[in-house]
């Protein structure tokens, strides 16, 4: 099975190879060699996880051929004294999401959504607020950053989103940004715009492929404060 791959270069930091046909499924590395050696098992990772959510298989990946088709170098730019990170945009990114595409998007986002909040249900709210020593938010601060993030991305796309004020508690900005994801994504079906962004481009595709990352890595990032992996 040809798997088309993305890779990302961030310069001093690592490699991320994306799996162009698998929203949601990526691997880091050091260099381009070793986030194409990771990427097969988190492609096998995210099969499983799949699986465990419904009886019907997406996809069998069985004697995985994977294949780097473009190369993004990001870099950073100052813009009225902010810094932007211009993050891929791949060719791949122009094409458009088709509705079986945007139906799964958003059933990977239903099930991390689920898998997020059912992971900090149940702790204590001390916990949920402590900053740990070398990081840089509290697991709460966590969830509000990705949050925010969400419907900053829906806006760079210039898609609506509500106006939340920036002390509202994380759970229901992340409620919001979550219910603004899944009223947009099934507009975006065929849609081939793209926008700009602080010298970044954006369009449906990678808007998705975006969220489902950040969603998947700080999902992962609070599994490992709490201790889970």
């Amino acid at each position: 099975m040809l798997i088309r791959v993305g890779m990302e270069e961030d310069p001093g930091k690592c490699y991320t190879a994306w799996a162009l046909d698998f929203p949601g499924c990526f691997a880091y590395g050091a260099d381009e060699a070793e986030a194409l050696l990771t990427l097969p098992r988190n492609l096998l990772e995210f099969d499983y996880w799949i699986r465990l959510h419904t009886d019907q298989p997406w996809f069998q990946l069985d004697g995985l051929d994977l294949h780097v088709n473009e190369t993004f170098t990001v870099t950073r730019i100052v813009l009225q004294g902010e810094e932007f990170e211009i993050n891929a945009f791949f060719e791949d990114d122009l094409r458009p999401l088709t509705s079986p595409e945007i139906d799964q998007a958003l059933q990977v986002l239903r099930w991390q959504q689920e898998e997020l909040l059912a992971g900090i249900e149940f702790v204590d709210k001390e916990k949920l607020n402590h900053v740990q020593d070398g990081q840089r938010w509290s697991i709460l601060g966590i969830v509000r950053h990705l949050a925010f993030a969400e419907l900053w991305y829906l806006q760079n796309l210039g898609l609506p989103t509500a106006d939340i004020p920036q002390d509202t508690d994380p759970i229901s900005v992340l409620t919001q940004s979550y219910n603004s994801v899944v009223s947009s994504l099934p507009t975006l079906v065929n849609n081939s715009s793209t926008t700009e962004y602080a010298q970044e481009r954006w369009s449906a595709r990678k808007l998705v492929r975006r969220i489902l990352w950040h969603r998947r890595g700080h999902i992962d990032h609070i599994r490992q404060q709490l201790g889970v992996i």
